[in-house]
């Protein structure tokens, strides 16, 4: 048994995390319907939603705002008398601008020196991945 033990737990998500991630990634969901397809954020969407419900996330619902893009929303209750523990984050992301200054495709998530790059792979929809495994090894531990 490791000193921490939900260090060992995420070091064994790691690998389901990557690619998850790399799926995320590959939406290119640029919140701008001009530079890419909305279908593109709304496929995204559905791919969060889809997540939060196979983590057992009640009530998940994809919400439409008044600009008309969509937002995703899901309930994971915790045990009674807990605090309430919002998590936000989101799926878009700005446009890659010029791909050819780009040393990897931006909607492909690509590892150097350790690293994950990808657009949206630290932000945003690095971000929400996080939030997916630090519950999953909450959950495991």
């Amino acid at each position: 048994m490791t000193a921490n033990p939900i260090a060992g737990t995420v070091a064994s998500l790691m690998p389901r995390a990557r690619t998850e991630l790399a799926e995320l990634v590959a939406f290119r969901s640029v919140a701008d319907p001009a530079v890419f397809p909305r279908s593109e954020c709304e496929a995204a969407a559905g791919w969060v939603a889809d997540a939060l419900r196979a983590e057992g996330f009640q009530d998940v619902a994809l919400l439409d705002t008044p600009d008309g893009t969509q937002s995703v929303y899901g309930l994971l209750p915790g045990p009674e008398g807990a605090p309430t523990v919002l998590l936000y984050a989101h799926y878009d992301v700005q446009p890659p601008l010029d791909e050819d200054a780009w040393l990897t495709p931006p909607f492909e998530l690509t590892e150097r020196a350790g690293r994950w790059y990808g657009r949206g792979a630290a932000d945003c929809k690095g971000g929400f991945l996080m939030h997916l495994l630090a519950l999953r090894a909450l959950k495991a531990n």
